[in-house]
């Protein structure tokens, strides 16, 4: 028994069942921090969407409601960053990486990079203000530099929009920035524009204008759009080849300029149809002269 028990097979297996479960320890350790991550970062979204989901039930406000679902998206963003941050910083430690001179030479590649860093500096600096003021809300519908499109995303550093028309993206870097129109700031306005014939009456016009709109506030779907109960008729504002343009414009909530310009464009046909009134449109007209 006693030289079993000093064999080397004895030994041996003895040393490779200790190699076998430091290895096994090693994955552990990393499948036990990717699992840390993942329910960090899986708690942390769920905390935050209850969180402002209670808030959110509290405000009617829309324009509040915009500012708080932007302020979410980037407290998210930053937390993740930090948590990612201390998850890298595990897992060098489970290989036996020492951190301590990598933070040291962070910290020198820092001040280096700083000197050179300058437009992305200005990137965040100007995120900063974009945030602080509320310029930008993700789902605002923007236009920066010709280029329009919903807001889908907010960072400091940058803000990605898509477009509404052929659904590309545009990465649009926050320090790029001086002019950005937003179309869903607080209300919009569904401006349109109607051309009548000269032999119509204005004031019939304008009366069949505003029967257009009370059809239309009276349906439930696009009142709640309407910022205001009235319309604004501007008058005949331009007299063209073959007609009178009358120019209106209609308040909505942010966002229902569009619903609302459309559902309003089919009304008034209708309206104009049923009132007789004539919309022009260009004819040619061909006479066969015998000779």
């Amino acid at each position: 028994m006693e030289t079993f028990l000093n064999s080397s097979f004895f030994t041996n297996f003895f040393t490779l069942k200790a190699e076998y479960l430091k290895i096994i320890l090693f994955i552990w350790e990393i499948v036990k921090c990717t699992f840390l991550l993942v329910v960090s970062i899986k708690l942390l979204k769920f905390i935050f969407n209850k969180f402002f989901k209670k808030i959110l039930s509290r405000i009617d406000n829309g324009e509040r409601k915009q500012q708080f679902l932007t302020l979410k998206t980037i407290l998210i963003h930053i937390i993740e960053a930090v948590i990612f941050a201390i998850y890298a910083a595990n897992i060098l430690h489970i290989f036996g990486i020492d951190i301590r001179p990598f933070l040291a030479a962070a910290g020198v590649l820092g001040v280096a990079v700083g000197f050179g860093a300058k437009r992305f500096v200005e990137d965040i600096i100007t995120g900063l203000i974009i945030l602080a003021e509320g310029q930008i809300r993700v789902g605002d519908y923007i236009n920066i530099h010709g280029m329009s499109g919903f807001v889908e995303k907010i960072t400091l550093p940058m803000i990605t929009m898509r477009s509404e028309k052929d659904g590309a993206v545009y990465y649009i870097r926050c320090g790029y920035i001086d002019t950005v129109i937003n179309h869903t700031m607080q209300y919009s306005y569904a401006f349109i524009e109607l051309n009548v014939a000269y032999k119509e009456n204005i004031d019939h016009v304008f009366k069949a204008i505003k029967d257009a709109f009370c059809t239309l506030k009276s349906n439930e779907e696009y009142k709640k759009n309407l910022a205001s109960d009235e319309i604004e008729i501007f008058g005949a504002d331009e007299f063209k080849d073959s007609s009178i343009c009358i120019k209106c414009r209609i308040k909505t909530q942010p966002k229902g300029q569009w619903l609302i310009k459309r559902a309003f464009n089919k009304i008034i046909k209708e309206q104009f149809d049923k009132e007789g009134i004539e919309i022009p449109f260009n004819q040619i007209v061909v006479r066969n002269i015998d000779k």
